[in-house]
């Protein structure tokens, strides 16, 4: 693969236009999310899906809220999992809207290639969400089928977050061909219930649907690509 080839970014014009869907997705959400809530909590997923026992769930022992999403790929895990084992700041970035990143402070970049220097994790390994905050640690992995990140119980040398929680990707094969790419979180109740806490967590849940929905939607573009 050659160096150009390997460092490729996305074009100028779905920079743009993702950046207005992007800008215009959160209105929309953060406005309506009283009332879409349900529905955008679990975008994609099947009820299976969401009433399973996933790997990774074991990392948040009591989740009072937990949200699986998820969408079908054309192509088989073995062309998905390169794009889930990159991701990262300072990696392959996180295949979501980067305008919104960056006015969040978040200097990301991401890549459309695989990058072969970036296709290997292990368990305790740290993942950078934001230049000025602690990464997220790697609990849980099995190459080419799911990466889970969160504290292990009885991990040494962590910092338990307020709340306790997971975030989860898997790839799973279909019996028809083809994949499922599923995204899943666990959140713990709050330990110290500050009304600041309360807030953020509120905002954050819209959020978090709008930059996850691209994110697969992008993985899923970038896996169908190639094959």
């Amino acid at each position: 693969m050659s160096e150009a080839s390997r460092t490729k970014h996305r074009t100028t014009a779905r920079f743009v236009l993702e950046s207005l869907e992007g800008l215009t997705l959160f209105l929309v959400v953060v406005t309506a999310w009283p009332v879409l809530g349900r529905w955008l909590r679990d975008w994609g997923s099947s009820e299976t899906e969401r009433t399973r026992t996933w790997a990774g769930d074991e990392l948040v022992a009591n989740a009072v809220e937990v949200f699986t999403r998820g969408v079908s790929v054309e192509a088989e895990p073995v062309s998905v999992w390169p794009w889930l084992v990159q991701f990262g700041l300072g990696r392959a970035g996180f295949y979501s809207y980067e305008f919104l990143e960056r006015i969040t402070g978040i200097p990301v970049r991401n890549v459309e290639a695989i990058l072969p220097e970036h296709q290997a994790l292990e368990v305790g390994d740290e993942i950078k969400l934001h230049p000025n905050a602690p990464g997220i640690r790697v609990g849980k992995i099995e190459a080419g089928r799911h990466v889970c990140f969160g504290v292990a119980p009885g991990a040494e040398g962590a910092e338990i977050p307020d709340p306790r929680r997971s975030w989860s990707i898997y790839v799973e094969p279909q019996a028809a061909g083809g994949s499922r790419l599923v995204v899943r979180s666990c959140i713990e109740a709050l330990r110290r219930p500050t009304f600041a806490k309360r807030v953020g967590l509120a905002l954050e849940v819209p959020v978090d649907f709008v930059m996850e929905q691209r994110m697969l939607r992008t993985i899923k573009r970038l896996a169908e690509s190639k094959t």
